[in-house]
């Protein structure tokens, strides 16, 4: 695989020992952000004392439970025995791929968004077809142009709320139109959903599975984000929607998740007890991250000119400089790394390619945050 030049700059001042600030990652463990070890440890050490394997094709029946008891608490209930468990969302999202289309099909996707969706529809053989969403309407989503994508060959759609990289949470009255939409044209919907935890907005969080009527809607979600686990690898896909589309959707799913057996039995065995004994520190990680957006959203707003809506959710921030710069966006990227240890992500690695862009991850430790924003500030003056 050739690196692409930002990579290969972020390689080579590594290498002659410069110190470079991060400020695009979204792993929170890297951020100083752990949950409890202690908790992990005592729900582990139960496992271990008694130790069995006796697997389950869609997980084990407490832990899909304790999936189905998180989201009726919620106002959003759904049968335990229509949630599949897995190792993680880019899994869920290869054998939804694979479940609903053939090679060649094609699916709805937000632009920007996280490249590595394109990467799981490369490997799962289909296409997506990249819908905009409206910068200057605050990353609302166009209906009009998804609709215009859409084709014979279409077999679902995408909706990533809380969006990465823009932070955008689709409101319900997007989520009604969507639906609606969608069920006219027999296409689902596939709602990641990994960082709703962490929203910003009034009220509960705004999801398909409480506020519209999807004829089949998977609504994706773990707990690598939610509870700071990336290392753990557990996710889940929830099957909601008419019966027997739900019925039918489930048992090929059941199929797939039967092949591999990917999600290993002490974290399923741990979960109930992980949402019980993870609430404090839920809340705490949340306040955490809800306090490192507005320090971002603050010193950003410091400075005239970058233009940028303020994230509804997420960990993810994209900015676009609205002066005119005699450079391309890539080059300004390797610029700020080379001038100043400051390593962000250009719009374009999000297939958003329209003036310059930076992408930054406010989960970054509070000190690094504010002095690279800061820098970053300075840079730009330096044109």
């Amino acid at each position: 695989m050739q690196l692409n030049r930002i990579e290969q700059t972020y390689r080579r001042l590594q290498f002659e020992g410069r110190p470079i600030d991060i400020l695009w990652s979204g792993n929170p463990n890297e951020q100083g952000l752990h949950f409890p070890s202690e908790i992990l440890t005592e729900l582990y050490r139960r496992y271990f004392e008694k130790p069995y394997y006796r697997p389950h094709p869609k997980g084990l029946p407490e832990a899909r439970r304790a999936v189905a008891e998180y989201y009726a608490a919620q106002g959003a209930p759904i049968d335990s025995e229509n949630i599949v468990l897995c190792s993680g969302t880019s899994e869920a999202f290869f054998y939804l791929f694979r479940q609903l289309a053939e090679t060649g099909d094609n699916f709805l996707a937000p632009n920007p968004a996280y490249p590595l969706f394109d990467s799981i529809a490369e490997l799962a053989r289909v296409e997506l077809r990249h819908y905009p969403l409206r910068e200057n309407r605050g990353w609302s989503l166009d209906l009009e142009a998804l609709q215009a994508l859409a084709d014979f060959r279409t077999r679902g759609i995408l909706l990533i709320s809380p969006n990465n990289p823009t932070g955008a949470v689709a409101d319900a009255e997007e989520i009604s139109r969507l639906a609606h939409w969608a069920n006219s044209r027999n296409l689902p919907l596939i709602c990641d959903e990994v960082f709703s935890e962490f929203y910003f907005g009034a009220g509960t969080f705004p999801r398909p599975l409480a506020l519209a009527k999807p004829e089949l809607c998977f609504t994706l979600n773990g707990i690598s984000k939610m509870f700071a686990l990336p290392a753990l690898k557990l996710a889940w896909i929830a099957v909601s929607g008419n019966d027997s589309k739900v019925a039918t959707a489930v048992d090929r799913l059941e199929t797939s998740a039967d092949t591999f057996l990917s999600c290993h039995t002490p974290i399923q065995e741990a979960l109930p007890q992980l949402f019980a004994a993870g609430r404090d520190f839920l809340r705490n990680y949340r306040e955490t991250v809800r306090q490192r957006k507005e320090l971002a959203v603050e010193r950003l707003r410091a400075e005239a000119t970058l233009g940028f809506t303020e994230p509804q959710g997420g960990f993810y921030l994209i900015f676009e400089i609205l002066e005119s710069l005699p450079c391309s966006e890539e080059d300004f990227i390797i610029g700020l790394m080379e001038k100043t240890g400051v390593f962000l992500h250009p719009g374009y690695f999000f297939d958003y390619e329209r003036g310059i862009h930076g992408v930054l991850s406010f989960l970054t430790a509070a000190d690094i945050l504010q002095s690279g924003i800061d820098r970053l500030r300075h840079f730009i003056h330096s044109f």
